[in-house]
């Protein structure tokens, strides 16, 4: 999000001075070129003519000259020789916390622009600079005084409703921030910065349209503003609309080219479109143009996760994690990328360190209890996925995997009323009913675990386990029609899963249909099945084998 502040112009004095009347008239005038300017107020200093505050002005005026001119140490000398021929001059204090500004030195200009202030209280613009000030140092409260002290002594001054709209936005009140950005808008219709920040504060509400409308506007006014299309895309994509913000980011970088944002930005919308590689590619020009930008390793690290690259990952969510060690998505990632792995323990200290950051972060008690699960600490999982619920009470996916281990500890009952959460938080979860249904399988509730399937089905068509399950089921209630059109449905949509040539090994078997029986319990054996899947395989091709044998047992 871009945010841009405004500083006021400096003040000048007119003189009056008879036969100087035209170097008085050039070193007062604000719109004189500032070397000729300079040069007229040196001659009316050089005339011995003016004292004590007349000369004050000259100072000021040739000290605003100088500042043009970008020679600071000289404007800094005409500043300060005008307060000390008048030190209730707040013009020229307001001037030399100009420069102090200019020459990067923040304590002075607030000192001087408090001299100002006490002199004149009602100095709107020494207020709203001194209210940038205290907003650059983190004081959000003394600058808000300041900007409300200069609106009420200038209403109209649209570059404080602005500067106040930018503390309002820091500090999360959006409603106020809006509302003052509308206002600076209405004061100066062709702030295009106000345009942008309000389309900002529009996006940080969610309301999409609203910040695009306004992203618009702002382009508009001033075309070539790289950050316009580069949030615009950003509004876009969190709308969902991926190509569009493809688009936005494309702009972007034609107008800055070495900004790394936008391609970081593009990668993202690369990745949640499936297409890892050119994800990849953005993600890695981001960090040629800017090595310490750890996001752009985070969103690299995601995408060579989902292509199945685990290990570069890991790489690169570590990378992330140097320059940036409590980053929480690079913990998060490397995490789930080391369960992957298998190395748990590693994980579950990546999870431990994202709580010991965040000890109301609900997701890492979530995911640390699937850590623990892949240990095979069930009771470690429960704890953790229970701890997660007490944070957030409406987390359907950590009722789903405390059911999953309160089923496997034999808790079936407390299993179907997390699973029952889990649906009421999350009602198009396939998975969750799909669950649901083996545990009621179980129970001996057959026709709701069909009813169960059934719904996990028409949730995702292509959820294997669901179809297998079901198949199982048929089987047992003597609907082998059924039964073998979902198994060969299973397999079809997980050919790799040997549970699903089991099932329907099984239904084969019980249809009489001996040589696909055995030929899909050889199929299992091949798919590295779990130890009771192997067991039961096995002793199925033995049973069937001493079946059609010719020799008499």
């Amino acid at each position: 999000m871009s945010r841009r502040l405004l500083l006021g112009l400096a003040a000048a004095l007119a003189l009056g001075g008879g036969a100087l009347a035209n170097d008085a008239d050039l070193c007062s005038d604000d719109a004189a070129e500032a070397s000729v300017r300079a040069e007229a107020c040196t001659r009316l200093v050089r005339t011995g003519k003016y004292r004590g505050n007349n000369l004050a002005a000259v100072h000021n005026n040739r000290g605003i000259a100088y500042r043009r001119m970008n020679d600071l140490a000289r404007a800094h000398g005409d500043y300060t020789e005008a307060v000390r021929l008048n030190p209730q001059y707040d013009k020229a204090y307001y001037n030399r916390a100009l420069a102090w500004s200019a020459r990067n030195n923040p304590a002075q200009a607030l000192e001087d622009y408090t001299k100002a202030i006490k002199i004149n209280p009602r100095f709107a613009d020494a207020l709203n600079n001194r209210g940038l000030l205290w907003q650059a140092k983190g004081d959000g409260e003394r600058a808000l005084a300041d900007f409300d002290d200069a609106l009420r002594a200038n209403p109209r001054m649209a570059r404080t409703y602005f500067n106040r709209g930018n503390v309002h936005s820091e500090k999360g009140d959006l409603d106020r921030a809006i509302t003052d950005y509308s206002e600076a808008i209405r004061l100066d219709p062709n702030d295009a910065e106000a345009r942008l920040n309000r389309a900002n504060a529009w996006q940080r509400k969610n309301d999409y349209d609203r910040a695009i409308a306004d992203y618009a506007e702002a382009e508009r006014l001033n075309p070539s503003d790289a950050d316009i299309p580069f949030n615009r895309g950003n509004a876009h994509r969190l709308k969902g609309d991926y190509d569009k913000a493809i688009a936005d980011y494309d702009a972007a970088i034609r107008l800055a080219p070495a900004s790394a944002g936008p391609y970081n930005n593009r990668a993202l919308a690369w990745h949640i479109k499936g297409d890892y590689d050119r994800a990849i590619s953005d993600a890695s020009e981001a960090i040629r143009i800017d090595p310490k930008y750890f996001r752009a390793y985070v969103n690299r690290g995601d995408s060579y996760f989902a292509k199945g690259e685990t290990r570069r990952a890991v790489a690169d969510y570590s990378e992330a994690l140097r320059q940036s060690p409590q980053a929480a998505s690079a913990l998060k990632g490397r995490a789930r990328a080391l369960a992957a792995l298998g190395d748990h323990e590693r994980a579950l200290n990546d999870l431990t360190e994202l709580i010991r950051i965040d000890p109301r972060d609900h997701v890492a008690f979530n995911n640390r209890g699937a850590a623990w699960e892949g240990k095979g600490d069930v009771e470690r999982a429960i704890a953790d996925y229970s701890e997660a619920l007490r944070l957030d009470p409406r987390y359907a996916l950590a009722y789903r995997n405390r059911a999953a281990m309160l089923a496997r500890n034999g808790a079936l009952d407390r299993a179907i009323a997390d699973y029952a959460q889990a649906i009421r938080f999350s009602p198009t979860d396939a998975i969750a009913f799909a669950q649901r249904g083996e545990i009621r399988q179980r129970t001996g509730d057959l026709d709701s675990a069909l009813a169960d399937y059934g719904e996990a089905i028409r949730l995702d068509p292509r959820h294997a386990p669901a179809y297998q399950h079901r198949a199982g089921l048929w089987q047992r209630k003597g609907n082998l029609g059924a039964a073998r059109s979902d198994a060969d449905q299973a397999v079809a949509l997980a050919p790799e899963r040997a549970e699903a040539y089991l099932v329907r090994a099984n239904v084969a078997r019980a249809l009489g249909r001996i040589d696909d029986a055995i030929d899909d319990y050889q199929k299992a054996l091949e798919l590295k099945p779990s130890e009771d899947t192997r067991r039961e395989a096995e002793a199925g091709i033995r049973k069937l084998t001493r079946t059609v044998s010719p020799w008499d047992e």
